[in-house]
Formats: structure tokens, sequence, C-alpha cells
């Protein structure tokens, strides 16, 4: 992104601020200066300037709006991170501020696979704690002094955590940085990063791992359950899970299991090991209220017996699954629930009972 469209983009929103120009001038700051080389005409001058002497509230706005974060995840992708390294570039009233925006959630997996970002916190670990993962065989670990030669503290400003790249990330330290790679590394490492951005960042936004956490959506495929393990000591009070995109359903009963109070389970795309899944929600019958299935393959799935036990269930939504048989529906059918009151079924295989599944409702 250059320079000029880095203008446009700050002309075009000083023209929607109309009360910039009140603002600086009831506030007595001394602003850095950017020197632009060229400069179209003098009507162009007063804009120009206006936009190197923003302030840094208007800067954060317009750094938020150049990350153009996808609004089905919360994550930046690779536009996002090209605009702020150019931000930062510029010189250092916006390299300061962008350096916010940017190391708000810096893990990517296109970017040096995240080693990069995972070196730079582990750094910034407190001598107690690199002591502790030593001690656990984690070695290789970066100097300490280093993080003294940092213009920035920058765990202080991480706010989002997408967990799948978070721990694709810490995989590639591990696979890249650790001659022998014992099975709890990745966790270890996990729980000591998130113990960092807590104390130095305070509780974390969208993709929350520190209690207290009301919503939380797990997306992903893992070949081991460090992660769900993690997950499921950390957040104990989510209300609304959303499980998406895993190929098995080996390692994601944990977070079930380890809720105290949920209120709605979606399950989506899974393709196997089904039962694991029923048989989890039987820990959470005393709280659920909606259960949502969503492409899941039920083959050799057990009965839905665990279901029949929520007796506080209102919405009942199953959509494209396959697999269904009657044998695992039945139980619901014989079933009175007596709060239930929406029960969905769409795109899903022929099965003698599925459509019998709405009659369960009572009027």
């Amino acid at each position: 992104m250059t320079k000029k469209s880095v203008r446009k983009v700050f002309n075009s929103l000083l023209i929607r601020t109309s009360s910039f120009k009140k603002k600086t001038k009831s506030r007595k700051i001394q602003f850095d200066t950017i020197k632009i080389e060229s400069v179209p005409s003098k009507e162009h001058q007063v804009s120009n300037n206006l936009a190197s002497y923003m302030i840094s509230e208007i800067l954060q706005e317009i750094f938020d709006h150049l990350a153009d974060t996808f609004p089905y995840n919360g994550t930046y992708d690779l536009h996002a991170y090209s605009n702020l390294f150019s931000c930062i570039l510029v010189n250092r009233h916006w390299c300061r501020n962008a350096i916010i925006t940017l190391w708000r959630q810096p893990f990517h997996p296109c970017l040096n696979n995240g080693q990069m970002v995972v070196n730079i916190y582990l750094s910034f670990l407190e001598e107690e704690e690199r002591n502790f993962l030593l001690s656990q065989g984690i070695n290789n670990l970066p100097s300490h002094d280093i993080s003294k030669n940092y213009l920035f503290d920058y765990p202080t400003y991480f706010k989002h955590l997408h967990q799948q790249n978070f721990y694709f990330s810490i995989e590639n330290w591990c696979q890249n940085n650790l001659k022998k790679k014992q099975s709890d590394s990745s966790y270890l490492l996990m729980n000591s990063l998130l113990r960092l951005f807590y104390k130095k960042s305070g509780q974390l936004e969208i993709f929350r791992y520190i209690s207290p956490v009301q919503q939380l959506t797990v997306t992903g495929t893992y070949e081991n359950n460090s992660g769900m393990i993690l997950l499921s000591k950390l957040c104990t009070n989510v209300r609304e899970l959303c499980i998406e995109n895993f190929s098995t359903a080996k390692n994601i009963d944990h977070i079930i299991k380890s809720q105290n109070n949920l209120v709605s389970l979606e399950i989506t795309n899974l393709s196997d090991h089904s039962t694991i899944i029923i048989q989890s929600i039987l820990s959470q019958s005393k709280s659920l209220r909606r259960i949502k299935f969503y492409k899941i393959n039920f083959s050799g799935c057990c009965e839905w017996n665990s279901i029949t036990l929520c007796k506080k269930l209102q919405v009942l939504e199953i959509y494209y699954c396959m697999n269904l048989s009657s044998l695992m529906i039945l139980p619901l059918i014989n079933t009175k629930f007596h709060r239930l009151k929406r029960v969905k079924i769409m795109g899903n295989n022929n099965c003698e009972y599925l459509n019998r599944l709405r009659d369960i409702v009572i009027p």
C-alpha cells in the first residue's frame, strides 16, 4: 500500500469526522510530523497536514479499518498485515499506533509459520516460567535479554486469540526448535504464553481463552488432545459452544464435559466418532436448551439416550446429516420434552422415524 493510497483513506475519513478540527484545537498535544515529498496542490495541503497530525484515537480507528478483519472469524488476512506493515514505516507516531493493531493478533500460518512471533513472545517469559519449561525438556528458548532490546512490550497489545492459528504456530516452533519433542510440549508452551498474555494484556477479546468465557467457537483438526485439554481447563463457564470442522470427535469431548452450565451446543462438519459427542451431552443434560447438528456423519453412532435426559431442551436442529438411523432417533420419539418449542429438520438422508421427530413438540 503506497503513501498515496494511505492519504486517500485518511482524507476520506477526515471528511466524515466533522468534529476533528475541534478536537485538535481543544487538546494541546504535540504530534510527530510526516514528511511528504510531493503534495499535489495547496488545496490538498491542509487535509494532508491534518492527516499527519492526527491524534492516536483516530489513528487507531483508521488502522482498525485498514486491518479489514474477516467478519466470520475475526482474524486478519494477509492484506491486512501488508497494510499495517506499510503504516509502520511512515514515521514514529504512525509506528506506535500501527504496532498496537498489528500485535493485537499477530499469529498467522503464512507469516514465517508463526515461528518468529512465538520466539518473540517466549523472550518475554519470566525467569521462573523459563526454568519450568527447561525442566520439562523444552530447550532452545530465546534469551530473556533479547526482549530488553525491543522497542515495544509486545505481549501488552495481544487481545485477539485465534485458536487454530495459535496452535499451528506453537506446533511449528516445536518442530523446528526442539530436537526431542515431548507429547505435552505444545500444551506446556501454550499454557506459558497464555499466562503471559493474561498477566500483560488482561482479558482477551473475541476468541477469549481466559475465564470467564460465555461464547466460544473451536475450529480445526488436531492429531492430539493437548489443545482441547488446555481449553477445558481454562474455559469452564461457556454457555454457547460451537465446535466445527473436526475430522474426528476423539479430542473434543473434553471441552463439552468441562462446562458447568452449557446452554447451547452446535456441532458442525464432523466426520467420525459421533458417539463420543452424543455421550458427552449427558454431562450437560441439566442445562442444555439448544442442540444443533450440521453435516455430521452419524455412521455407527449409539442411541441418543443422553438427549432424552435434557429436560430443559427447547430447540433441536438437524441439518444435512448422514447415516442417521431409526435406532438412534427412536428414544427421542418415545420421550416427552415438556419445554421443547421447535424441531428443525432439513436435507438429511431418508430415515423412517426422522420426520416423526417434529411430532414430539408439545403444542
